[in-house]
C-alpha cells in the first residue's frame, strides 16, 4: 500500500505540472485567437532582422488607417524565419497597435502547439503513474504510453515528410555560400562509473554547429535578386567550412523557407520521426506478443 500511496502522490504531482503547462499552451493559443478574431489587419514589411545574442527578431514596418507609421519588433527566434523585404500581414489591436501578431502559422500557433504538446506528455506520464498507483499491470501501462508516443511521432513524421517533399519538388535551386558556422553550447549532466563501481555525476558541455548560408533568389520572380540568409541543420561537427559553396532549394513564394540540398537538411527530420515511431511501435508489438505467448494454453 505504501508503494501505491507513493505512486498516487507522484501521479498527482506530474498531472498538476502537466496541467499547468497545458494551460499555458492554451493561454498562448487564446492570445493568438484574440488577434485573429478582434485584431485589425495591415500590410507590413520586414525592414530589419535584429540580432539579439543568438536570437533573431524581425522588425516590421506598417501603417495605420490614419497614416501613422508603426515600427514594431516581434519575438526573437533561434533562427531567422523572415528576411528583410518580406511582405507580411500584421494583426494589431485597435486600442494598442503595438500589441500585434504577424499573421503566419508559426508566429500565431507554433509556440502554443509546442507548449500544449509538452503539457499533454506531462499528463500522459501522470496517467501512467496513476495507473501504477491503481495496481494496473505495468506492461499494459507501458504499451499504452508507448503506443501514444509512436502515434504522435508517426503523425509528426507524415507532416514533416509532406513539407519536405513539397519543397523538394516545387522549390527553386540556387547556389549559396556558407558565411559562418554558428556555434551553440549547452551543459548536460551525465553519470560516469568509476573503476570501483561507484557512479559520479559530472557536467559536460556540448557544442553544436549550424551553417549560416546566404544565397540570392533568381532574377525574374517576384522577389528576384534578393539576398537571403538561413540556417542549415546543426550537428556536433562542422559539416561545412566558411566559404563553401552549396546548392540550396527555396520556396519561391517564401524564400526564407530554404534548405541545403542534402539528406540531413531535407529528409533527416522525417526519418528520425519515423524511426522513433518504429522503435516505440515495435516495443508495443513485442510486448503484446510476449504477453499473449505467456498466457496461451500449453498443450
Amino acid at each position: 500500500m505504501a508503494v501505491d500511496r507513493d505512486w498516487r502522490w507522484i501521479s498527482w504531482t506530474i498531472l498538476g505540472i502537466g496541467g499547468l503547462i497545458l494551460a499555458g499552451g492554451l493561454a498562448l493559443g487564446l492570445g493568438s485567437l484574440r488577434h485573429v478574431l478582434h485584431g485589425e489587419r495591415a500590410d507590413g514589411e520586414v525592414v530589419e532582422i535584429r540580432r539579439e545574442g543568438d536570437m533573431y527578431a524581425p522588425v516590421v514596418h506598417f501603417r495605420l488607417p490614419g497614416g501613422e507609421v508603426q515600427d514594431v519588433k516581434d519575438l526573437a527566434s533561434g533562427a531567422p524565419d523572415f528576411a528583410v523585404g518580406d511582405r507580411v500581414t500584421v494583426l494589431y489591436m485597435p486600442q494598442d497597435p503595438r500589441d500585434f501578431r504577424i499573421d503566419t502559422f508559426d508566429r500565431l500557433w507554433f509556440s502554443a502547439i509546442l507548449v500544449t504538446v509538452f503539457g499533454a506528455f506531462g499528463l500522459l506520464f501522470g496517467a501512467v503513474a496513476w495507473a501504477l498507483s491503481r495496481g494496473i499491470d505495468l506492461a499494459v501501462v507501458g504499451e499504452g504510453a508507448f503506443a501514444v508516443i509512436a502515434s504522435g511521432a508517426g503523425l509528426i513524421g507524415v507532416f514533416v515528410l509532406i513539407s519536405a517533399a513539397d519543397l523538394y519538388t516545387g522549390g527553386v535551386r540556387a547556389q549559396g555560400v556558407v558565411l559562418e558556422n554558428r556555434e551553440s553550447r549547452r551543459s548536460e549532466t551525465e553519470s560516469v562509473r568509476r573503476a570501483d563501481g561507484s557512479d559520479i555525476e559530472r557536467i559536460v558541455e556540448r557544442v553544436s554547429f549550424a551553417p549560416v548560408v546566404r544565397f540570392t533568389t533568381r532574377e525574374g520572380g517576384r522577389d528576384g535578386g534578393r539576398d537571403i540568409e538561413f540556417h542549415g541543420r546543426g550537428g556536433s561537427e562542422r559539416a561545412f567550412a566558411q566559404g563553401d559553396r552549396v546548392t540550396v532549394i527555396y520556396d519561391p513564394t517564401n524564400p526564407i523557407r530554404a534548405r541545403i540540398v542534402s539528406f540531413v537538411d531535407i529528409w533527416l527530420p522525417s526519418a528520425v520521426a519515423f524511426a522513433v515511431a518504429a522503435v516505440f511501435g515495435g516495443a508495443v508489438w513485442l510486448s503484446r506478443r510476449t504477453r499473449r505467448g505467456a498466457t496461451a494454453p500449453r498443450v
